[in-house]
This record gives structure tokens, sequence and C-alpha cells, in this order.
């Protein structure tokens, strides 16, 4: 059966290379941005989604949002292609712009741009962004090396602005709402009086280089002015065909039935439809299975041997390392109190038999995809979370690969929450994660990770030559951007001034990060217990140092 390929552009060159690389391989469908488009895209049922970020660049996040909560399209593969001659006034042979800096922002190089492009004495910077958050920061950190600061999350406003105040330089955000970077420089080039401001860009886009997994999108990407039918065609082929994740991991499965027949039925279903599968065929053998693969889901059928589904689930509800694994029951119609019993211990779901595998294909989808949206997404850093960092350290381990493990923490941190209140603490994890996420993530590759502990606790996964570089870079950052989060006074004296946990006033030194490396170079790591310790001890040695500093282990036994 051809593959339905849907592509939503408004330029016209891009579609034409793209209909002319798939010639009649597949059956192509084009879009325009409109207000039905998801009920176009519903009806068309693509097998994958194109979407050109340059072009509806106004409408991408919208439209992103529209498709992951659609029932119909939440799995529908998505790439992000674009080759819009828009891309000219940044990368161009005569660009618009003085310079173009990437998101998460690295403070070192934002200041140095500021320092080089900012020539009169008004030393006024304006920053235009639709994300609140990261004005709040960047105003702060302008203002601490010296520059005064106008912000608007009001992409309609900026010209307005720029004639009314005739900033030094305008940091503008290339993706905004209503109106984008680009239409705005357009119209800020033809305003005399603001044809001359410099103009640096800001975006998490990445030009010239291809992403398996893009910052903005979180799917494949590439944004060139030059895009060839051969790699469009040869691109599409390997999302089509499961070359590329498309930034989803296949989601793990536990089936538990003792007839087998119908075991393998259900399983080369699930299979097919993208989830690893393991299968035990009694209750005992079921845990086992839970044990030794943590899998992400766990479908039990309730008269087994050895143990029923119940029984199973209790022994998983009742272990604080796999309690929160959702479980299905499978029974039968009249198993009433069974699923009285079952919903009172928790059980995320039923299913009767005989099993529909659609019906039982879709509630596995529903139930895995809103577990890791509640387990293993940090609220504030939206970085992945225990689960997650525990099952990646194992791995690493299981495997028997080589890597460091960097644990990240805050010096100092408890008492400037006391001074400066909670929400002042949230901005400063927040900035450490956007540093983290900078320094680990400019050139991903398959093997390096973030995770957010908790509070103020970070871990970096990595390869043992990239962790001390890495961890000067996340101190260097961090330490350019700390006196934005204190007031003058603070900022002056390089302490503030509080009570200690026994009522004492103290001085507390600035801010800084603590961080420990552990890794398997000359000792073998054996276990997440194992490494936790060790980071423990090598993070707790760092914050001795009452500043910055980072601690790697170096022992041999």
């Amino acid at each position: 059966m051809t593959k339905k390929v849907a592509i939503i552009s408004d330029d016209l060159v891009l579609n034409e290379k793209i209909i002319k690389a798939l010639d009649l391989s597949y059956n192509v469908k084009l879009l325009t941005y409109s207000e039905n488009i998801i009920s176009h895209l519903e009806d068309f049922s693509p097998d994958l989604i194109i979407i050109d970020i340059i072009s509806v660049s106004k409408y991408f996040l919208e439209i992103s949002d529209l498709i992951k909560n659609s029932s119909k399209l939440s799995e529908v593969k998505i790439i992000v292609l674009s080759q819009n001659k828009k891309m000219d006034l940044v990368i161009g042979s005569s660009p618009r712009v003085r310079g173009y800096i990437a998101k998460p922002l690295d403070f070192d190089e934002l200041k140095k741009i500021i320092d080089a492009n900012v020539e009169d004495e008004k030393k006024l910077v304006m920053v235009a962004d639709d994300d609140t958050e990261f004005l709040d920061l960047i105003k702060m950190f302008i203002e601490s090396i010296g520059y005064k600061v106008i912000t608007t999350s009001n992409s309609l406003r900026v010209v307005e602005i720029a004639k009314n105040n005739i900033p030094s330089i305008i940091l503008l955000d290339l993706m905004m709402p209503q109106k984008d970077g680009f239409e705005i420089m357009s119209e800020l080039a033809d305003n005399k009086k603001t044809s001359d401001i410099p103009i640096i860009a800001i975006s998490a886009m990445e030009f010239n280089k291809f992403n398996e997994r893009g910052v903005i999108s979180g799917y494949p990407q590439y944004i060139s002015r030059d895009i060839t039918p051969d790699f469009i065609k040869e691109l599409i082929d390997g999302v089509i065909s499961g070359g590329f994740s498309s930034g989803r991991e296949k989601p793990k499965v536990l089936l538990a039935d003792d007839q087998i027949e119908l075991l393998m039925l259900v399983k080369e279903s699930l299979e097919k439809a993208g989830f690893i599968v393991f299968s035990a065929v009694d209750g005992k053998e079921a845990l086992e299975k839970v044990y030794e693969f943590n899998p992400d889901i766990a479908v039990l059928d309730y008269n087994m041997p050895f143990k029923n589904g119940l029984e199973v689930a209790a022994e998983l509800k009742n272990n604080p390392v796999y309690s929160n694994i959702p479980v299905i029951i499978v029974t039968a119609k009249s198993d009433k109190q069974a699923k009285i019993k079952g919903l009172m211990m928790g059980i995320d779901d039923y299913i009767t038999k005989p099993v529909d595998n659609d019906e039982l294909i879709a509630r596995l989808k529903m139930i895995v995809k809103r577990n890791k949206q509640v387990l293993d997404s940090n609220p504030l850093s939206h970085l992945p979370g225990n689960p997650s960092i525990q099952s990646r350290i194992e791995r690493a381990i299981e495997k028997k690969e080589k890597f460091a493990v960097l644990y990240v923490d805050l010096n100092n941190f408890k008492a400037y929450n006391d001074v400066y209140g909670f929400e002042a603490g949230d901005k400063v994890i927040k900035t450490l994660s956007n540093i983290l996420v900078k320094v680990v993530m400019p050139n991903p590759s398959s093997f390096d990770f973030i995770g957010h502990i908790g509070g103020d606790d970070f871990i970096v996964i990595t390869t043992i030559n990239k962790a001390e570089e890495m961890a000067k870079k996340i101190i260097n950052n961090f330490n350019q951007i700390v006196p934005s989060f204190y007031n003058e006074a603070d900022r002056k004296n390089g302490y503030m001034v509080t009570k200690d946990r026994t009522g004492n006033i103290v001085q507390f030194p600035l801010i800084g990060v603590g961080i420990g490396i552990v890794h398997n170079l000359y000792r073998p790591l054996t276990s997440y217990a194992q490494v936790s310790h060790i980071g423990s001890e090598l993070k707790k040695a760092a914050k001795g140092f009452n500043q910055s500093a980072y601690v790697m282990d170096r022992r041999r036994e």
C-alpha cells in the first residue's frame, strides 16, 4: 500500500522539490496553515508529516501541539525541513543581522556579542522574545554586565518600541507567534528610525546541520538553503522505514498469560505497533521479567498459575522501585469483584477477553504517554527524572560501556532561597538546567544524557574523555551569570548575610556549582547504588571549596 506524506508549508519551491524527490512512490498532500489543518490531516491519515518550520514559524508550536493532542495523529512520524530564502537574513552572503546565537544561550558568548556591537553611550539593549521566563533571565544577566534593558514578549509591538526608544542593539527571537522575527527584521530595515540598529538573532534552530532530534521540535530536522532531492528522498525513506526514532523510544511491555497461543498472537500485534514485548506464562515468571527488564507497562492475565494478575500487581505496587509501573489486568466479563479489588489497589485499567488488539494498543499508548508525562519529566526543568536516570546508568553498566557521570549541585543554595525566596531560587535552578543543556547538547551524541534528580541536583552522563572539559564549561557559564541573581549590595560585597540553621548571623558566599565526576576508567562500576554513593562523596568534596569547583575520582583501587 502506498505510504502517505503530508507537507505543511507555504514555500512553493520546497513543495515542488519534495514532490519531485518522491516521484510517484508516495501519496503526497500539500497543506498550508488554517484553522482546519488538523481536520485535513486526520482525514488524510498520513504516515509522515513534513513541517516547514521557517515558512510557518508563527504557527509551528501551535501545529505541533495540535498534532500531539490528536488521538489520530499523536503517533504519526514527523520531520522538519526548511530551505526558505528568509534564512538569508541570518546566514546569507550579506546577512541583515550582526550575529546569531542559539538557545540555550552561552552567556559568555552573548556578552562578547553585545560588547562587540554596542558602540553608543546609551548602552540600551532591547530583547524581544515570547518566552517571558527567558526574558526575565536574560534581563537579569544583561543588567549584571552593565547595560540597561527593555523587553517585550509581544511580537506586534517590537517595531513600535524600537522606534520610540532607539536601542543600541536588539536581540530578536526568530520564532514568535503572530509575527515572526523575519518579518520584524524586514519592517525594522524599512523604517528610517530603526534601519541602522544592530540586530542579533536568537533561536533554537540550527542551520546547515542535520539533527535526528531538533531542539525546538524534537523531530528529525534539517534547515538549509540547499536541500537536495536525493537527501529528501533518503531522509523520508529512512523515517518511514523506522531508521530514525522521531524522538521516541519504543515502550517496553510485559505481557503475561498462560494461554500461550493467545499470548503469541497479542505479542505479534504489539510488536508490529512499535512496542518491545517481554512475555511470561505465569505470575512467577512475570515478576522475574519485571525485575530483569523494568518494563514501561505490564499487561497481566487475571487467571495465571503460581500468582494471578492481581497478586503480581500487588507485589509491584508494594515495591517502591516498581510501584510506578502501570498495570492493565485482562479478565473475563464476569470478574466484577476482581475489578473492584484491582481498582482499590491502584490498577490502571482493565480489558476483557476476547482481547481486541486495536483497543489494547490504543490503551497502552495512552497509559504509557500519561505515565511518562507524570513521572519522568521534572516540572521545573522539564528534564528526565529519576526513572530515566537510573535506567540510563544501568544500561551503560549492563553494556559494559566506559562512561562518566557528573553529579551537579549548587553551593549555598538553601541560604539563597531563605533570603531571596523560592521563586528566585526556581529561576536559578532553571538557569542551571539551561546551561547544562547548552554545554552537553550543542553537538549531541547518542550517549550524552542530562537528568534532574530534584531540587538543585542534576546529573550528566557522558564519555570519560569529555567529562572534565564539560565540568569546566558548566562552571564557567554559571559563574558568568551568578551576579545577576543578587541585588546590588550583595553583588558588590560578594556575599550575603543571613541566619544559619542554628540562628546565628553569618555570611554566605555567592552561589557556586559543585560537581563530582564518577567514571569507570580505573575501577569497575557495577550498580546504580554504587555510582550514586561515589557521586555523593565527590560532590561533597567539591562543595567544600566554597566556590565553583569539580572533583574527579582519580582513585585506582
